[in-house]
């Protein structure tokens, strides 16, 4: 069971040799917190090469007053930072803006190239401390030496915008456009969305034979044909061995390119998104951009463009527990999608045919038992508390009597029951309130559509959520229980470090009857009041300081949010409530419609969970809510 699940750890990232060394590994060391990690060939880690870099920024400054030209200053990380997957991260800026041939030769002829940290002194001297600048990003210098623009927050990549983005801050002027015929023609099918074009029928001249191959692949992999699309990039370092987009084509195939994470779109933008990074932070569409009703669009078609055959998402890297624990973080991921695309049947219904097809697609993915690795203890509580929502909006909303998903469902639930600990709080790595929160919302979900909780289980998980909540109205980020230094200790814990996780934490209790319409208030009033704690570790791929936020509790942390406010019993209040979230929703799209928080969770997890947010707060216009999720 547990060696089939793992197989999706690598998600086609690595070749079957070392799929089976990974496997026999991960056997061998069962519940571990080792982080396997895909290690570039030393072909594929090439990219990014076709640019003149400098190493020094000394050195570039002299090159610079010398020749008159500005310094394009890439800022892979900064001294201090609290980014987790540095290396990954500039990964995916080489194999991504930096492998584009339009882009490599606009900073080449245009710029002296410097790739460097930012440390000491010069931090200071440029705006690049932690906080200020979360990389990725880029630094514009005058060959004087002064800063023109600092771009950071690069969480989408897109080659177009990128390349108009650094002419717009010199006003570089837009070269002279060259027709490329089948070639173009295919980009604008793909841009559009026209996964169905038959890549087989592009014709491209010789010189551009790694970008025909790199689009081929790109329209295999959005329709779902991994294994092909893996081949077909593979191919290009033996038609144009020396190109850097056969190089970027082999990070692809080896799974750790943008395009396969599903940071790099190419989806076309409207005008005004061009300006992204001008007139909003990094990759963030300027507002207002979108519609509700278009990021419903653009973030649907997104996430059906994301999903695999077997019907899963794997392009989370969340892999604090070990690398043992991500079939749990896709199972969980892909429940959290599966539960967005639900939310969108009635939305967008001309897409409801494939809505609904991808929908039991991943219906059938989470309640396969070989999908979930049973020995992990570390993030498994995601991928039962999560499957159980999906399962449980999946049977109310369209199959009432189907049985695989009724027995799944059930499953989830003995499963939720079997990872509580003995002191009745349930654990992510650790046990902590907000987990059990989760635990006890997906339980009464479940029970909403006929599904049995054994009520000791319940009855003790909220008698140890009320013991972790302080007199205030806190929660710690770790338990109370026994052994903690807090936890015989009454009084008022500190509101702002747990501001995010409270209305979560306060529906819990809410919902099982052990809270009141006062204390449910009065934690979603503090999550507002201090919610600048947890914008600070937006886009974070690490905790980001001692408020203990970061990233990846972003949009968990809104997601607990726009679901308390539907049970606030006040309608004016409520109201009031909706429109604040919604607004603070709709200033976060990414520059095409999507979502994000952080790199290692990945954008279908920040688009599923913004979408859901948006849902829950429709659904709260018509009073508290009574629905199943």
């Amino acid at each position: 069971m547990k060696t089939v699940g793992l197989v999706c750890v690598a998600a086609f990232a690595m070749s079957a040799s070392a799929l089976l060394t990974l496997s026999h590994a991960l056997q061998q060391d069962q519940n571990s917190t080792r982080k396997i990690r895909v290690q570039p060939s030393e072909y594929a880690a090439q990219v990014g090469s076709a640019i003149n870099w400098r190493d020094s920024l000394d050195q570039a400054r002299i090159e610079a007053a010398q020749s008159g030209k500005p310094i394009f200053w890439y800022v892979p990380t900064i001294q201090g930072t609290f980014m987790d997957r540095k290396p990954v991260i500039d990964r995916y800026m080489l194999a991504g803006p930096f492998s584009w041939p339009p882009i490599i030769q606009l900073i080449n002829e245009n710029f002296i190239p410097l790739n460097a940290q930012a440390t000491g002194r010069v931090q200071h001297e440029y705006g690049l401390e932690p906080y200020r600048f979360v990389e990725p990003g880029f630094v514009l210098l005058s060959p004087q030496g002064d800063k023109i623009v600092a771009i950071d927050q690069l969480t989408t990549l897109n080659p177009t915008w990128f390349e108009k983005l650094v002419r717009q801050a010199l006003e570089i002027p837009e070269p002279e456009q060259v027709v490329r015929g089948g070639l173009d023609v295919a980009w604008n099918e793909f841009r559009s969305g026209n996964y169905s074009f038959d890549e087989q029928s592009i014709q491209a001249p010789e010189a551009d034979a790694a970008e025909k191959i790199l689009l081929q692949g790109c329209f295999l992999f959005r329709r779902g044909q991994h294994d092909q699309a893996q081949k077909v990039w593979q191919t290009a370092q033996t038609i144009q061995p020396s190109h850097p987009l056969a190089w970027k084509a082999a990070a692809e195939a080896e799974g750790w390119g943008p395009f396969v994470r599903g940071f790099e779109v190419h989806r076309s933008l409207p005008e005004a998104a061009y300006r992204a990074g001008l007139e909003s932070r990094g990759s963030a569409a300027p507002h207002p951009l979108y519609s509700e009703q278009e990021l419903w669009e653009r973030s649907v078609d997104y996430l059906l463009a994301m999903q695999r055959d077997n019907g899963g998402w794997f392009d989370s890297d969340y892999d604090y527990g070990g690398t043992d624990s991500l079939p749990n973080v896709y199972v969980a991921v892909t429940s959290l999608c599966g539960s967005a695309l639900i939310e969108a049947l009635d939305r967008l219904p001309n897409h409801r045919d494939k809505l609904i097809d991808a929908i039991n697609r991943a219906g059938e993915y989470v309640i396969e038992p070989n999908h979930i690795n049973y020995f992990d203890r570390d993030e498994i509580l995601w991928a039962h508390a999560y499957r159980i929502r999906f399962l449980t909006r999946l049977i109310d909303t369209l199959h009432p009597d189907h049985e695989r998903f009724r027995a799944g469902l059930n499953r989830a639930v003995e499963d939720i029951h079997s990872v509580q600990t003995l002191t009745g709080s349930w654990y992510h790595e650790y046990a902590n309130p907000f987990v059990t929160a989760t635990a006890l919302t997906a339980l009464k979900a479940a029970e909403s559509i006929g599904a049995t909780s054994k009520q000791e289980h319940v009855r003790k998980g909220l008698e140890a959520l009320a013991k972790d909540r302080y007199d205030n109205g806190a929660f710690p980020y770790s338990g109370r229980g026994k052994g903690h230094p807090e936890s015989q200790q009454s009084g008022d814990g500190k509101i702002p470090q747990s501001a995010g996780r409270m209305p979560l934490c306060e529906l819990a209790l809410y919902q099982w009857g052990g809270s009141s319409d006062e204390r449910l208030q009065f934690a979603l009033e503090s999550a507002f009041e201090f919610h600048e704690h947890l914008q600070a570790g937006y886009k974070y791929d690490n905790h980001t300081s001692t408020m203990a936020y970061g990233g990846f509790f972003f949009w968990y942390d809104m997601h607990g949010r726009s679901e308390a406010i539907s049970y606030i019993r006040n309608d004016s209040l409520r109201s009031q409530l909706i429109t604040q979230q919604r607004e603070q929703i709709l200033r976060l799209p990414e520059l095409d419609g999507c979502f994000v928080d952080s790199h290692e969770l990945g954008r279908c997890y920040g688009t599923a969970l913004a979408l859901k947010c948006l849902a829950f707060l429709d659904r709260a216009t018509g009073g508290p809510s009574q629905s199943s999720d």
